[in-house]
Parts: C-alpha cells; sequence; structure tokens
C-alpha cells in the first residue's frame, strides 16, 4: 500500500481522500469503512431493535452475528438477541474485531478459541460459551490475515 500527502491550498479546511486500487476487494472496503469512521465517536453500545424492545448490546460481548434470510440473531456472552437486517447493515457498526467468515456469519475474534477443519474443505470457528460457526473458503484467507497467519 503506497500512501502519499499533496497539498491542495483550494480545499481550504477540507481534506479530500481518494483511495485507487485495480478493484473494490475486502482491503480496500475495510479502508473505506474505516475512513468514514475516521473522527466520529464510537461507543461501546450496539442498539438492537427487537419485536418487543430495544436492546443494547456491549460490543465488547457480543461474540457472533449470524443472519438466516433476513433474521439475525446476535449472541452475546450472557444471552441471545433475535431481530431482523441485514449482515452487511451490521458489520458497518462493528469496530475491527469483528470479522465476517462466511454469507452469514461475523465473529468477535477475542472470543475466538480455535480453527477446526469442517467438511468439504470448510474450517470451523470454535468461539467462547461451546458457539460454532462454518468459516467458507472465501473468507478464509481474510481471517487468516486477521489473525496474522
Amino acid at each position: 500500500m503506497k500512501v502519499k500527502f499533496q497539498a491542495d491550498p483550494s480545499l481550504e479546511d477540507e481534506i479530500e481522500v481518494e483511495v485507487r486500487a485495480s478493484d473494490e476487494n475486502i482491503t480496500v472496503k475495510r479502508l473505506l469503512t474505516y475512513l468514514n469512521k475516521f473522527g466520529k465517536k464510537e461507543r461501546n453500545l450496539l442498539p438492537v431493535k427487537t419485536s418487543e424492545r430495544i436492546v443494547t448490546v456491549k460490543r465488547d460481548e457480543l461474540i457472533k452475528v449470524e443472519v438466516q434470510g433476513t433474521s439475525l440473531t446476535y449472541y452475546t456472552v450472557s444471552e441471545v438477541v433475535k431481530t431482523t437486517g441485514r449482515l452487511y447493515q451490521v458489520l458497518e457498526n462493528l469496530n475491527d474485531d469483528f470479522v465476517q467468515v462466511s454469507r452469514h456469519s461475523v465473529i468477535n475474534l477475542n472470543y475466538l478459541e480455535s480453527l477446526e477443519s469442517g467438511f468439504a474443505g470448510n474450517m470451523v470457528a470454535i468461539l467462547a460459551e461451546g458457539l460454532k460457526t462454518d468459516v467458507s473458503r472465501r473468507y478464509l484467507p481474510d481471517l487468516e490475515r486477521e489473525l496474522g497467519l
């Protein structure tokens, strides 16, 4: 990754950032998300609207989020919260501790205990509180990169 600064007096107090790459891969998407969040105050609470109430989930207690159709399930250390929504919208509100491991699952790396071989070349992420989730081959390189492998 190359980073450079170019002065432009016509911008006055504005900052313009341009990201250039051959394609919009996961690294580019994460960089854009980071830049969009830069300077905004990040709260530890994640509001989740259920059918009866609004529940505040602490990000540091969130183990994983799974989607099935439009049904979202938040697994925390103390409870399971069910609601509706889209996984990409949840990802926008999470920090760098979270990584998508399949089309239907996001995990908190702080609760990842191990990775084991699964069926058909997939891996299975073993998480705290006895939770498991499949890691698809498509998302495995991103997970390995996040783990420093």
